[in-house]
């Protein structure tokens, strides 16, 4: 059993590496009762990876940061991105005094030994493309199981993924960022003890999307070799956004900052004069609900990314790695409410369950936010209701709202999961998983909420092994999870070696084996399969039906619903914080 408990030691040295662009100095923690080979991790924290994005570079691509002459100390984190303050409690229990900043573009590289060649495992932080930071994943106790551990920054919110949908804002800078710390990664990480041409991209949430993104675009080809999706896909509704919408929101953030709008490159002109400050509170005051989901985010962009996710998946135009996709067991349990109250208006709280007229209400509301053509929304919003009606406890206020949690949560996370899982399986192989655990005395959600979006988050770094409030079945997850990845990014099957009496299976479109992450990890297969088939296949005909407006027959079980010809077509928090 690895073990460190107990072992930490105040730092004692330092150590010096060369990069591509000068010298750096970092820390070493040492782990002597550490049951592996490795008894100590290098740490380099805040290491430049591209030029600060501000002045000139404002709102465009980075560019490799310039030499410097001396001895870079890199001794603690950079300075936070630039974000709204809804995450400030959660980062302070890392960093105190932490300090927001445009100049933000740092990472931070865990070292086990510096002399080897070891897998490197490169994360890209959650938070709806709005929040999130390097420095709440401190990653010494998965980088002492053998893997060199990066953890990147990138631009958020307006100043990561602002655009105008021409060359006067094109977008994307936030994925241009992760670009520039992957040709980093494959530029320097030797010289920390890294195989550059063993890197594994993971991420949660939006930066899940975000590796899956890097599937998919042009520009991070020979970057990476592997890759792991925590609750978030390529096809998630969250992952990309439409240049339309996101033009919306340039145009709103312009008209709250006094900006003109009717000439692209004068009102980006005049955005670029504004304060980081006054752009942040702008932004933050915009609104936006459940038919955008996030408020800034990637777009095509013919750049980065050339079409979206589902015309590349169509095609096979994306990589051919193996990949690693989990889901929660109620990922939708923390956006429930919010979508009730924030989106649709509704000012009854779900911490008392749903009664019958507010899970109506709430299925309403959901498909006609998401179909534009009324006939079509009240088609889905029957079929809805007929799928996540708890029968036969269709009056039980509490299977009430734990079918509208399946509900929120498959739409947005775990039937797009399993549908990139069906189409990449065909061409190499992939793992999935099912984190079904939820802390007993630590969980970041209420207890109705079972386990929730980003429940997760903590595990894969062995935080749980640090903080007293987790118990022994928390700590024995967080230590397999990191033994799963650890493995997965050395060998490409996450089976813990020695084997922990389960072997994981592969996935694949017949069989959809899946791993349950419980106390006790077990194999399981076809996770809610009518309800994947649902949203997989049987909703993406529902769209497609055809009404006779000439002559509508109305059902009297379905007032307002008209139903010509169905035609059988194969297609295959509000932003989220952990």
């Amino acid at each position: 059993m690895f073990s460190v408990i107990g072992a930490f030691l105040p730092l004692v040295r330092s150590e010096i590496v060369s990069t591509k662009y000068g010298d750096i100095e970092g820390l070493v923690t040492s782990y002597p009762n550490a049951s592996g080979p490795f008894k100590s991790v290098s740490k380099f924290l805040g290491v430049p990876f591209a030029a600060p994005p501000i002045g000139e570079l404002r709102l465009k691509a980075p560019v490799p940061p310039k030499a410097w002459p001396n001895v870079l100390q890199t001794k603690k984190h950079g300075d936070v991105c630039r974000q709204g303050t809804l995450s400030e409690i959660y980062i302070k229990m890392f960093a105190p005094n932490f300090t927001y900043s445009e100049d933000c573009l740092y990472l931070d590289v865990y070292s086990p030994n510096v002399s080897q060649s070891l897998p490197v495992l490169f994360y890209i932080h959650g938070g709806g493309y709005e929040y999130g930071t390097a420095l709440t994943f401190p990653s010494d106790l998965l980088a002492l199981h053998g893997v060199v551990v990066v953890v990147i920054q990138y631009r958020l919110g307006p100043f990561g993924f602002l655009t105008t949908g021409d060359s006067a804002a094109p977008g994307n800078y936030g994925m241009l960022d992760q670009v520039e710390a992957l040709k980093w990664v494959k530029d320097n990480i030797e010289r920390f003890g890294g195989d550059p041409s063993k890197v594994t991209i993971c991420g949660i949430s939006a930066g899940a999307t975000s590796v899956s993104l890097h599937l998919m675009s042009p520009l991070s080809k020979g970057l990476f070799h592997q890759a792991i999706a925590e609750s978030g896909v390529d096809l998630s509704p969250f992952a990309i956004q439409p240049v339309a919408s996101a033009l919306r929101f340039a145009t709103d953030l312009a008209e709250k900052l006094d900006c003109a709008t009717n000439d692209h490159s004068t009102m980006l002109a005049c955005i670029l004069q504004q304060k980081d400050v006054d752009i942040q509170k702008a932004s933050d005051t915009i609104p936006f609900g459940i038919s955008h989901i996030v408020r800034w985010g990637p777009v095509v962009d013919n750049h980065f990314l050339l079409d979206t996710p589902r015309k590349l998946r169509e095609k096979g135009d994306f990589r051919k790695v193996k990949l690693m996709i989990s889901f929660t067991s109620q990922e939708g349990a923390g956006g429930l409410g919010v979508m009730a109250n924030r989106s649709f208006g509704m000012a009854e709280s779900v911490d008392n369950g749903a009664s019958p007229s507010f899970f109506k209400k709430f299925v309403t509301n959901f498909a006609h936010f998401r179909n534009s053509r009324d006939k079509t929304a009240d088609l889905v919003a029957d079929a809805l209701e007929f799928m996540y009606t708890p029968w036969p406890d269709n009056s039980d206020k509490y299977a009430l709202r734990s079918r509208l949690v399946d509900l929120v949560g498959d739409q947005i996370f775990t039937a797009p999961s399993h549908e990139v899982a069906d189409i990449h399986s065909k061409y190499a192989p992939v793992y999935m998983y099912e984190f079904a655990h939820r802390p007993k005395n630590a969980s970041i959600s209420a207890e109705w909420m079972g386990v929730a979006h980003g429940e997760n988050v903590f595990f894969p770094f062995g935080i749980p092994l640090w903080f007293p409030r987790y118990d022994a079945a928390d700590k024995n997850v967080s230590l397999f999870i990191m033994a799963t990845y650890a493995n997965f990014v050395k060998t490409g099957d996450p089976t813990p070696q020695p084997v922990s009496g389960v072997t994981w299976e592969r996935y694949n479109s017949t069989h959809r084996a899946y791993l349950q992450v419980e106390t006790k990890p077990k194999m399981a297969a076809a996770f809610a399969s009518r309800r994947m088939a649902f949203w997989n296949d049987y909703y993406p005909k529902l769209q497609q039906v055809k009404f006779d407006t000439e002559k509508e027959v109305v059902s009297g079980g379905s007032a307002g619903v008209a139903m010509g010809m169905l035609i059988y077509i194969a297609l295959v928090v509000v932003f989220v914080l952990f």
